[in-house]
């Protein structure tokens, strides 16, 4: 792969005496939807975490456009590098409009008007034009959650990362905010994505990666990993959560 936009150099990881990521390496390519499968305690939702640097790695290195992530300023990895939680995290105070455009204007220095323009075009992309004034409790947490995912998009990241959005939402909201995520997709964004939605990555991964007690014990395309499953952890896995 010439010049991935993300690599991961042989990572570890560790909380106290708990090894989280043991050596895992993986490379992303531009545009590439990448989806991160396995276990709870596994280590995807750590993977993530420390792309952008809210947890430290103790040995290998993430490279972002070819550069070590130590060395850029936190602010604008983080910037570049958006992240949607599972807890949707809105300012309970701030309409949805007033959600998507603080950081423009806080951070990139933009005007009301400009910012509020944006927030506007990423509300109305993820199908909430109509809900621009209204407060966080008066929406879904589908809402909420898409909401999150505007605020993040108003930034123009290079890459966005999707840490089990969809494992809080009562299970009729879960499918309005996958079809934002594949719209992302499908528009050209970098995406990160651990999920347990399989239908989700089966039809929108480029690569699917199953981690397993903090290694990478396979990663090959979705039908060779859904429908060729070669480990054996794997395969157990993937037989309790489609039965």
């Amino acid at each position: 792969m010439e010049n991935p936009i993300l690599e991961y150099r042989n990572v570890y990881k560790s909380f106290k005496n708990a090894h989280v990521l043991k050596g895992v390496s993986l490379t992303v390519a531009k545009g590439e939807t990448v989806v991160i499968i396995g276990k709870s305690g596994s280590g995807k939702s750590t993977l993530l975490r420390c792309t952008n640097l809210l947890e430290p790695i103790q040995q290998g290195e993430i490279l972002f456009k070819g550069k070590n992530i130590k060395h850029y300023n936190i602010m604008e990895l983080r910037e570049d590098i958006g992240m949607v939680f599972q807890s949707y995290n809105l300012f309970p105070h701030y309409t949805a409009l007033q959600n998507c455009s603080l950081a423009l204007r806080v951070v990139k220095g933009k005007s009301k008007e400009e910012a509020d323009h944006i927030g506007l075009t990423m509300l109305e992309r993820v199908g909430l034009k109509d809900k621009v004034a209204s407060y966080p409790r008066h929406l879904s947490g589908g809402q909420q959650q898409r909401v999150a995912i505007a605020r993040s998009l108003a930034l123009n990241p290079s890459v966005m990362m999707f840490d089990e959005v969809t494992s809080a939402l009562d299970p009729e909201l879960i499918g309005e905010v996958l079809k934002v995520m594949e719209d992302v997709a499908a528009a050209g964004m970098t995406m990160l994505v651990v999920t347990h939605e399989m239908g989700f990555a089966k039809h929108v991964a480029k690569k699917v990666v199953f981690l397993h007690e903090g290694t990478i014990v396979e990663m090959d395309t979705p039908d060779a990993v859904f429908d060729y499953p070669k480990d054996e952890n794997l395969k157990r896995f993937l037989s309790a959560i489609l039965k």
